[in-house]
């Protein structure tokens, strides 16, 4: 994943559709080696620090909520902020709201995240 294709998203000048479609082989590979080796490779570019803010979790989780990102996209993008030493979580409900994205055991329900949601604003 590009450092500044992931900002752009999360900043809102990218779509989560074009933001999909960009990182979509890396997520399939990603999936693929879990499903067949057991192992996927989360991979993000080098960038300035950036601190993912309320507004940026969020966006994230909307995407999910709507189907406009999914969930292995938005998964992927969670662990890629989690592993990148660039970004930074403004505070615990960011965290939180990251860490809830980034469980790749399963989905979120739609209340999980409506629930998340509600502890950004």
């Amino acid at each position: 994943m590009e450092h500044a294709s992931l900002v752009a998203f999360l900043k809102g000048d990218l779509t989560p559709e074009a933001f999909g479609r960009e990182i979509e082989a890396e997520v399939h590979a990603c999936d693929q080696g879990c499903k067949s080796e057991g192992v996927g490779y989360i991979i993000i570019t080098d960038g300035p620090a950036e601190v993912v803010t309320r507004d940026h979790a969020r966006r994230l989780l909307q995407a999910l909520l709507v189907n406009r990102l999914s969930f292995l996209a938005a998964n992927y993008t969670a662990e890629c902020l989690i592993m990148s030493d660039d970004f930074e979580f403004a505070d615990a409900a960011v965290t939180a709201a990251i860490a809830l994205v980034a469980d790749d055991s399963r989905s979120p329900t739609s209340e999980e995240t409506e629930v998340a949601l509600a502890a950004l604003d």
